[in-house]
């Protein structure tokens, strides 16, 4: 079962706002109306199961997409705007899909002369002007007929497949299925107080980042209404503050630099929004500091940070700020697993480590994803098979053996405190979190290294009080030129900023003429960083 679908049907027969986005909204009867269409002209018109592409950032009509790809048996995958066309033709060429939904507005995919590009010329590319007259003008035709439930995506099909960093300059796609999301929205969606009641969920985390799903999902099964924050939006503080106030949002799901951002408006308070009741915290740190000023501008709120990576859906655990967190001179806690999920950590050998010391963390539950999209060395490197304790809690309709699940080794680095929540402690190798996106810097550097007259490339992140505040490129160049540093970084940057997303490239380059070596021969990131 996949309780996004059902709980589109079960308020439908409501008129319950589903969507807002700007000056439009769509219910949730339009939204089952909606992706009802979408579902059944991909049907028709295509015989393979390959996975629908949406490409955008925030629209009223991008979740009917998200809905009529899976009644129609077939996961999405949500690029961003932010990717740039690199990005999205290594996405494009790894999924191979036969139908592009465009919300960009920017024609990405067709030239000068409005023909389809060459890596596009096989796909159907369908911009919102040409949904809408798809939609509407089917709205009492064939298509319009409600989706037999036996074709919609189940069990350990693919319902999203979030690509993410890798580190050989290829982006890595993530599968999730019902079974994954149905095991995070049972978790998730007492915690964000959604039972059924209407309430509204700020929906501003881009859909190509795994934070989203947290409240786009259990949002949706249970009858919330999205309010939707589109990045240009988010760009102009005076619309942003303009539209949080008119919004009336009960939870607020993001990263902590965004409420971090808005912290720094003394108008971010209680009194700006006040309906709220949770926060969550997902993607990243979550500063002391950040923590403690929201707790003072919003009392009657419960701040909630939590833990997990894209490959075990989004989260696994959480914990509920308190004063006593907040005053105990060290950082945060992510919060006590999920009921159904195991949490252990392991030495370099692989062996488990008792409570209190410190390795790398394994996550084993239903949440864990099946592996990466066509990456089989990928996925036999970061996933396995492992009995869990079978008094945990489980789905009895599935039909799997209940002792054992997936297992993810995260490459995160933890300890379970005595009280049993898990402490963060950084990042096994060279992949941080940077404003909640998952970022491996060797795929930066890789990338770097595509550049004309870069020989060599290292990026580091800056931290400043436990977190990072920034990345920052250090390169060696094939020939000198007459450029100066300042210069070289600029031109260097642009021409970054063409293979990878924003929001990836360091705020600052710096040429060195030869990078110090350590005893292994290798470049020395420990004395570079200390240099910074």
């Amino acid at each position: 079962m996949i309780n996004i679908v059902k709980g589109v049907k079960k308020y439908a027969n409501t008129d319950r706002i589903a969507v807002i986005c700007g000056d439009n909204q769509i219910s949730y009867k339009e939204l089952d109306q909606y992706s009802d269409v979408i579902a059944n002209y991909i049907l028709k018109k295509y015989d393979s199961k390959i996975p629908v592409a949406i490409y955008g950032n925030k629209d009223e009509l991008i979740i009917s997409c998200m809905i009529g790809a899976l009644k129609s048996g077939r996961a999405y995958v949500p690029m961003d705007i932010s990717f740039p066309e690199k990005r999205v033709n290594d996405v494009v060429l790894a999924v191979e899909p036969e139908v592009i939904f465009d919300f960009s507005g920017e024609g990405l995919f067709f030239d000068e002369e409005n023909n389809l590009k060459e890596a596009y010329k096989n796909i159907e590319i369908i911009d919102k002007k040409k949904l809408e007259e798809l939609i509407f003008a089917n709205l009492s035709s064939e298509l319009s007929k409600e989706v037999d439930e036996k074709i919609w995506v189940k069990d350990d099909e693919d319902s999203y497949i979030l690509f993410t960093s890798g580190s050989t300059g290829k982006p890595k796609g993530v599968q999730i299925s019902p079974y994954n999301l149905d095991s995070f929205m049972r978790w998730m969606s007492p915690i964000l107080g959604l039972d059924g009641s209407e309430k509204v969920v700020m929906d501003q985390p881009a859909y190509s980042f795994d934070l989203s799903v947290s409240q786009l999902y259990p949002g949706i099964a249970n009858g919330a209404t999205l309010y939707s924050l589109h990045k240009n939006v988010v760009a102009d503080f005076s619309k942003l503050f303009a539209a949080l106030k008119k919004s009336n949002i009960d939870v607020w799901v993001s990263t902590p630099s965004f409420s971090g951002m808005c912290l720094a408006d003394k108008e971010f308070n209680e009194n700006l929004l006040p309906n709220l009741r949770k926060m969550l915290f997902i993607g990243e740190v979550l500063p002391v500091g950040v923590a403690k000023k929201l707790r003072e501008r919003f009392p009657k709120v419960d701040v909630i940070n939590g833990y997990g990576p894209t490959e075990a859906t989004v989260g696994i655990s959480h914990v509920v700020i308190t004063d006593e967190h907040i005053n105990s001179g060290t950082t945060l806690p992510v919060g006590v697993p999920m009921p159904n999920c195991k949490i252990k950590i392991i030495d370099d050998a692989g062996v488990e480590l008792p409570n209190g010391e410190e390795g790398e963390i394994v996550i084993i539950g239903p949440s864990v994803s099946k592996g990466y999209y066509k990456n089989e060395e990928k996925t036999q490197d970061s996933f396995y098979i492992e009995s869990i304790d079978p008094g945990l809690e489980h789905d009895e309709e599935k039909e799997i053996d209940k002792l054992r699940f997936r297992a993810y080794k995260t490459g995160d680095i933890g300890m379970i405190l005595p009280d049993g929540n898990i402490k963060y402690k950084g990042r096994k190798d060279f992949q941080i979190k940077l404003n909640g996106y998952r970022i491996e810097l060797e795929d930066i550097e890789y990338n770097l290294r595509k550049i004309e007259n870069v020989k060599n490339a290292v990026v580091l992140p800056v931290y400043k009080n436990e977190k990072i505040m920034y990345l920052k490129g250090i390169v060696e160049l094939e020939k000198e030129n007459d450029l100066g540093n300042l210069k070289n970084g600029i031109a260097i940057k642009k021409s970054l900023a063409k293979l990878i997303p924003d929001y990836m490239v360091p705020r600052s380059i710096a040429v060195i003429k030869s990078f110090p070596m350590n005893t292994n021969g290798k470049i020395d990131r420990k004395k570079l960083s200390e240099e910074l």
